[in-house]
């Protein structure tokens, strides 16, 4: 039986890995956090206390709340790159791709496959629930809106994806050999950051099963394609569209996108078309687009 190899190749220790872990760990939480803590409190008004970030958001305009929540993701990813320079001396390109370059061809590609997916399935849901999706648009928010966006969603979205699909993945594959472990422990892992996201206390038990097996989708395309274009190019198309395109007010980001959907929160056909027909349908054109053949790297 062929032993598993990850597509981003670990060369390095485990006690490497877990040394940069913590040095990722101090830069999102300590920095980051802590720098996004202190531009909180101090717009907060006399004598208020920033008990939490929630609390917070009534003293901002989404904009500037949102901007502040994209903090610690900017310096998580310096974090990667520090780590890939300082312990692992070796390019930050490698947390991304096998590739000697990465490839922006396959990036886009994913990015548009999943954006056109998504605006048929919100055409679809729109067209049977127009009265409860509001026309959003506020043109002094909505420019400032795409702009913050357009920026710093890309590197929250990197940051997760060079975290999960590439520093753990190469971490756990030094632990395990077997391609179906790494996607399984890698999605519940992105399932388990998602925990605190109030869409869990909305929908329940199902959204936590929804990021678990979204975690496993984009684990299984990034460890058949030896990269994270694909990964990262679904991602980032995935949290624009919830950002710019349609909102509501119960999210973990919550802005002025050019829809507001008013509707009672429940577990909703698009989820499960989404599971069930979009990934499997994506997986298959990346095949066929990109030829896989080594299919016993993900399911021996």
């Amino acid at each position: 039986m062929r032993r598993f190899t990850s597509p981003l190749e670990p060369t390095i220790g485990i006690r490497h890995y877990l040394l940069g872990l913590v040095a990722i760990i101090i830069g999102v939480y300590f920095v980051g956090g802590s720098l996004t803590g202190l531009l909180m409190a101090a717009k907060l008004p006399e004598g208020e206390s920033l008990t939490s970030f929630s609390k917070a958001r009534e003293f901002f305009s989404k904009n500037e709340f949102f901007a502040l929540n994209m903090i610690p993701f900017i310096f998580g990813l310096l974090s990667v790159v520090f780590c890939s320079r300082l312990i692992f001396k070796r390019s930050f390109r490698t947390f991304l791709t096998a590739r000697p370059r990465f490839d922006f061809r396959r990036f886009f590609f994913s990015f548009g496959l999943w954006s056109t997916l998504m605006m048929v399935s919100f055409f679809i849901t729109f067209i049977d629930f127009n009265h409860q999706i509001h026309w959003n648009f506020q043109n002094e928010h909505f420019f400032w809106l795409v702009l913050i966006s357009i920026v710093l969603v890309p590197i929250q979205t990197g940051f997760e994806e060079v975290l999960f699909r590439g520093f753990l993945l190469q971490l756990f594959g030094k632990a395990t050999q077997k391609g179906i472990y790494l996607v399984l422990i890698n999605g519940i892992l992105f399932g388990a950051l998602h925990l605190m996201n109030p869409e869990i206390d909305k929908l329940g038990a199902f959204a936590v099963g929804y990021y678990v097996l979204s975690g496993v989708f984009t684990s299984f395309i990034a460890i058949m394609d030896d990269g994270l274009e694909l990964s990262w190019g679904f991602h980032l198309a995935n949290n624009l569209f919830g950002i710019i395109i349609v909102t509501n007010d119960w999210q973990v980001i919550q802005t002025d996108a050019l829809f507001m959907d008013v509707s009672t929160p429940l577990l909703g056909w698009d989820m499960y078309v989404t599971i069930f027909l979009f990934y499997p349908l994506m997986i298959l054109v990346f095949w066929l687009v990109y030829r896989w053949k080594n299919w016993n790297k993900v399911l021996l």
